[in-house]
C-alpha cells in the first residue's frame, strides 16, 4: 500500500530531512511522537508546496 509521502522517498530532500530529524532527536532538541516517515514526508511536502526545494532535491535517487 502506498503511503501519502512516497513520492518524496529516495530523494536527496528526504534523506537530508530524515538525517536532520534523527540528529535533533539524538541531541534531545526535539521529540517526535509519530512515525518519522510522516514527519519527514510532511516537511518535504511543505517545502515543495512553498517552492523552497530545488528541483534536483526531488530527483529519485535510490
Amino acid at each position: 500500500m502506498a503511503g501519502p509521502y512516497d513520492e518524496y522517498k529516495d530523494t536527496p530532500l528526504w534523506r537530508s530531512l530524515a538525517a536532520a530529524v534523527v540528529e535533533l532527536e539524538a541531541s534531545r532538541e526535539i521529540a517526535v511522537a509519530t512515525a518519522s516517515d510522516y514527519v519527514v514526508g510532511y516537511l518535504c511536502q511543505t517545502l515543495v508546496a512553498a517552492q523552497l526545494a530545488a528541483p534536483r532535491a526531488l530527483t529519485y535517487d535510490p
